[in-house]
């Protein structure tokens, strides 16, 4: 054989040696190029994914993306961690006592071991919620995960005086013990009917907002019992409660069983939400409603106001369905009542724009605590925790 022909047959089997190896490269980089797609796509997949799961189970912060929840501080963090998977329990989840360590009377409660609530109450035929996550919790329900903030770009609301001197605005919040306030104003009839309606763990603008306007266009009366930690990022709304004459009162700033904390914690969870509301609206006389209705001797002589809890509980944390909520309530109200909802529900939303209506066509008077309790000339005492005029411990 020619030396040619061998140095040919030799770089005929280079060359065949080598295309494997180029086959190879090309496969390589052609799979690393799909890896990389994937990942993009799944990235992308699971952040939308993630702030719908966020979003979803009734946590305080629905609507708030996971960005958004994120951006809230560290408060806004602690208050999450009372949550049970992700949503903060109703108030009547956690272990309720008289507040004499001792469960109330014509109760019965406990907690499974996945954190569901169970608990009935005797008396009044519904279970008494603490609140978020709801109680909602309290706290709630979103039907989307876009942020609703009211804040200016800055993610803040600058406090400004909403209640001038002689600006004439109405105290929305009154003496805690009174008998002479309310002279000129109309009074219902002895016969009638009233009922307070009261919303836990909020603001949340979207909810809060759409329960306000049925409210003033029926010209009826609530009390808000704000959680401390949502008031910077709905200030907006914090302000148009009082703006409009809606009591203002406090749920503690993160929403935690004040019976299980150190004397120290307990007043700082009521006195940095009285501050928090000072920052942006001129209230005093704040009412409080303890996290889960747990306020036991201690909590009492601590709060420095009255505290008070509900006699008819909606379940709006429990059913999440609009119509149930209107034939408990509807089944189950008396005069004297003192409603429990929350406003972070769209579905309570949903309820009130009839309930409040059909409330009135019944005879009823919706009000708020503090006139309720002037209504019923029963004045609300300091250190005492009321379900209602006349029932309290």
């Amino acid at each position: 054989m020619t030396s040619r022909r061998k140095d040919s047959i030799k770089n005929g089997e280079k060359g065949r040696k080598s295309l494997p190896l180029r086959q190879i490269l090309w496969g390589v980089l052609t799979v690393f190029s799909l890896f990389v797609m994937l990942v993009a796509i799944r990235l992308a997949v699971g952040k939308k994914t993630g702030n719908e799961l966020f979003t979803a189970g009734g946590h305080p912060y629905e609507s708030a993306t996971l960005d958004s929840f994120l951006a809230g501080g560290k408060e806004m963090v602690l208050f999450a961690k009372e949550s049970n998977n992700g949503a903060l329990k109703p108030d009547n989840v956690e272990n309720k006592d008289d507040g004499t360590g001792a469960k109330q009377e014509g109760s019965k409660q406990g907690i499974t071991e996945s954190g569901n609530k169970e608990s009935e109450n005797s008396e009044s035929g519904t279970t008494e919620p603490g609140d978020v996550n709801p109680e909602g919790s309290g706290q709630g329900i979103t039907e989307s995960g876009n942020k609703e903030s009211e804040n200016s770009e800055s993610g803040t609301t600058e406090p400004r005086d909403v209640n001038p001197e002689g600006s004439g605005q109405e105290d929305a919040n009154p003496e805690v013990v009174s008998s002479d306030e309310g002279e000129g104003e109309e009074e219902p009839a002895a016969d009638t009917p009233v009922v307070a309606l009261t919303f836990d763990d909020g603001p949340f603008t979207k909810v809060t907002n759409r329960i306000m306007d049925v409210l003033l266009e029926y010209e009826a009366g609530a009390t808000f019992f704000v959680v401390g930690s949502r008031l910077e990022m709905y200030s907006d709304t914090l302000k148009r409660l009082y703006e409009n004459g809606f009591e203002v009162a406090s749920h503690t700033w993160s929403h935690k069983n004040l019976n299980k904390l150190t004397e120290k914690q307990i007043t700082k969870e009521i006195t940095r939400t009285l501050d928090g509301l000072k920052k942006y609206i001129p209230v005093e006389n704040v009412l409080l409603r303890p996290p889960y209705g747990s306020a036991d001797e201690t909590v009492r002589g601590l709060a420095k106001t009255a505290l008070i809890n509900w006699s008819l509980d909606s379940e709006d944390w429990k059913s999440r369905d609009a119509e149930k909520i209107i034939e408990h309530v509807l089944d189950t109200v008396q005069d004297g009542d003192i409603i429990l909802m929350h406003d972070l529900y769209e579905c309570t939303a949903e309820a009130v724009e009839y309930l409040v209506p059909e409330l009135i066509e019944r005879g009823y008077r919706p009000v708020s605590v503090s006139e309720l309790f002037r209504i019923k000339d029963i004045p609300l005492e300091e250190g005492i925790l009321y379900r209602k005029p006349g029932d309290h411990y």
